[in-house]
């Protein structure tokens, strides 16, 4: 059984996508340009994000400061429970405040350096 050959039309009508030269340094430099901005956005949501990272480790250490001398000054186990109880709420309210400031900071860290690429020009 002999394969069947498939068949390609070609149309003349039909021209390749080149660009000139004047067309392509212009993409060129607009993609540069959109890279900087997307950069200099980047870098100032992650300056914003180590800093609340860094707030929130001063404010644990401040916390597990505060917690260990009130647990050295404590006189029964009740007041050592009922510190202790404090502190993991404390902290564990902290927590869920600074996570929920970190996820809208990396939400709009992303949408921030997606938007400095602007909509691709139609060539």
């Amino acid at each position: 059984m002999p394969k069947a050959s498939p068949k390609i039309a070609v149309s003349a009508t039909v021209s390749p996508p080149y660009l000139s030269y004047a067309e392509l340094a212009d993409y060129g430099r607009e993609t540069i340009a959109a890279a900087m901005n997307s950069n200099a956005v980047l870098t100032t949501g992650l300056e914003a994000i180590g800093q609340e990272v860094a707030g929130f480790a001063r404010a644990a250490f401040e916390s597990a400061g505060e917690a260990a001398r009130a647990l050295l000054g404590a006189r029964t186990l009740d007041d050592v429970m009922r510190l202790q109880t404090d502190f993991a709420r404390r902290n564990f309210d902290g927590l869920v405040e600074r996570t929920a400031k970190l996820s809208e900071l990396g939400c709009s860290l992303v949408g921030a350096s997606v938007d400095s690429w602007g909509k691709p020009s139609a060539r």
